[in-house]
């Protein structure tokens, strides 16, 4: 299980590094945000992305996922959960710091939509 965890800290941030860089997203979510592009508290992220992944892996052990698609579909299904908590934290202000509220919101929830079952599937290899 150690593996497992320690692959899903490692995809989390490096996929999360790709997302938020100047290549894809990031100069897009400065924009929006209306913030300076600084770096982050790497190892307040770390814990959080150690915790996620965590439970990513205690979930996949507690529901008995066996194959690749079980990784997939829970991850899926946590990343459902943040996507919704997102939407909700939307509704009530999260957004209004930012120029366009609706793409704020789909390109942080898509991260977590895209990490998350990728994250579940590459789990699946330590079980």
């Amino acid at each position: 299980m150690i593996g497992s965890i320690i692959s899903g800290v490692i995809i989390y941030i490096a996929l999360g590094m790709l997302y938020y860089s100047p290549v894809l997203f990031g100069n897009l979510w400065v924009e929006l945000l209306d913030i300076k592009a600084e770096e982050p508290n790497y190892g307040v992220l770390t814990l959080v992305t150690l915790l996620t992944s965590t439970v990513l892996s205690l979930l996949l052990y507690w529901t008995g996922a066996e194959t690749y698609l079980d990784g997939i579909l829970t991850g899926l299904a946590v990343g459902s959960i943040v996507t919704l908590a997102y939407a909700k934290d939307f509704l009530f202000g999260l957004g209004q710091h930012s120029t366009r509220p609706l793409q704020t919101y789909c390109i942080a929830a898509g991260y977590h939509l895209i990490a998350l079952p990728l994250i579940g599937l590459v789990m699946m290899f330590f079980y």
